[in-house]
């Protein structure tokens, strides 16, 4: 399995990963689990929320409609 999909399939799995977690999933490193997030972000499959409890820290969600779930 790709990587992208790999983290893809986690969001779809768990929603509101955060990136340590995506990056503990896909055995990443951050600047490399960074660059498939923004990706996914950027093709209009995943989105990020700033975390409630601390606004440094941002979770990932999957899009319903772009995804299958």
């Amino acid at each position: 399995m790709k990587t992208r999909d790999k983290i893809l399939n986690a969001i779809i799995e768990h929603p509101g990963l955060t990136t340590r977690e995506i990056m503990a999933i896909a055995q990443l490193s951050r600047t490399n689990t960074r660059e498939h997030l923004q990706k996914l972000e950027s093709m209009g499959l995943i989105y990020s929320e700033a975390d409630d409890q601390n606004t440094n820290k941002h979770r990932y969600f999957a899009v319903k409609d772009k995804v299958e779930f």
